[in-house]
């Protein structure tokens, strides 16, 4: 294989666009959210523990999910690209414990891209190739008041590139969840500390191989979630600052322009009726461009859900989004089951 120059145009690993500065660094797949509700809501949901709990945005979140909940996505994506997601959140009593508690997500996000064309030197079809990335996800949550919850998650990445070119990754992620009364909770979550991949091609280039390191941006949330009067929804709001890492040059230092990103995201959840929810968000208001609607990612959504018991609900979620540098939608449905 070292004479062959593969083609490996998986458009950045399929996730990443080409001129979004959000989208130009290693573990994209990562940000784009987890399950049909929250990308809905723009994944402004960090704070939310009104709704249905996603603890992968904030390991302090799975407190708050009293019942059992299993979430199960398929994302329809284009450019041969695939995006799943499974995950599990509850809130659970520590042994002797009278009162608080603590809380877990279990969760695993899959994503790839198919049908890569691979060809030699001489331009000759040498074989169809894909790839793959993976994160899984372990959080953990302690009630420390009333008001105050907070959380650790570990993260372990696991990527391929092209047969023996593989790469893993540890990341730790922090948060914290503050009731600042019955209708409003803030929240704060630090993401992706120490994640990054290592390329090694000797296995396939032999001395000629080389090392490559690609590190992930580092992401500082500050969100906050009200509850609307009379059990109409909940409003949220998201302030992310993306810590990108710096290249050996900075080619920004020239132009006085940073190379992090400041982005606002938005989300609303209306209930229609009690088993029928509307969902609309606004994701990457980027106001560290020019362009701050550049990378925007309107979403909407909706979700259903029944009572076949007093243990069991199983749902639907549906979320479609406007990505940008594309003509076809990112569509994803779930399917939520939860249990007492």
């Amino acid at each position: 294989m070292k004479k062959y120059i593969l083609i490996l145009v998986f458009t950045a690993i399929g996730f990443q666009h080409a001129d979004a500065q959000l989208g130009s660094y290693a573990g994209a797949f990562s940000r784009l959210g987890f399950g049909a509700r929250g990308m809905a809501m723009g994944n402004a949901v960090s704070s939310d523990i009104f709704g249905d709990i996603s603890g992968i945005y904030n390991p302090a979140l799975a407190t708050f999910q009293n019942d059992g909940k299993v979430d199960l996505g398929y994302t329809f994506l284009s450019f041969d690209r695939k995006l799943n997601f499974v995950g599990y959140t509850q809130k659970f009593k520590l042994p002797n414990q009278k009162e608080g508690g603590a809380g877990i997500t279990v969760a695993w996000i899959n994503a790839g891209v198919n049908d890569i064309d691979g060809r030699d030197n001489d331009t000759r079809q040498i074989g169809m190739f894909s790839t793959f990335e993976n994160e899984f996800y372990l959080g953990t949550s302690f009630i420390l008041s009333d008001q105050l919850s907070l959380g650790v998650g570990f993260k372990l990445y696991y990527a391929k590139l092209f047969d023996d070119i593989t790469t893993s990754s540890f990341a730790i992620d922090f948060g914290g969840i503050y009731k600042a009364g019955n209708n409003l909770v803030f929240g704060l979550t630090i993401r992706d500390l120490g994640a990054k991949y290592e390329w090694q091609t000797t296995s396939i280039y032999g001395a000629n191989g080389n090392s490559t390191e690609d590190k992930f941006p580092k992401q500082v949330e500050l969100s906050g979630t009200y509850l609307l009067p009379k059990d109409f929804g909940i409003v949220s709001l998201g302030f992310v600052q993306y810590l990108n890492p710096k290249p050996e040059t900075n080619l920004d230092e020239t132009s006085g322009s940073s190379s992090d990103n400041t982005v606002l995201r938005f989300g609303i959840e209306t209930n229609i009726i009690k088993q029928v929810k509307l969902r609309a968000g606004l994701d990457r208001i980027d106001f560290s461009t020019s362009d701050f609607s550049g990378n925007l990612e309107p979403t909407f959504g909706f979700g259903l859900d029944k009572n076949f018991s007093k243990t069991i609900n199983l749902g639907v979620d549906y979320s479609v989004q406007l990505e940008p540098f594309s003509h076809d939608l990112i569509q994803n449905i779930g399917l939520v089951f939860k249990f007492k």
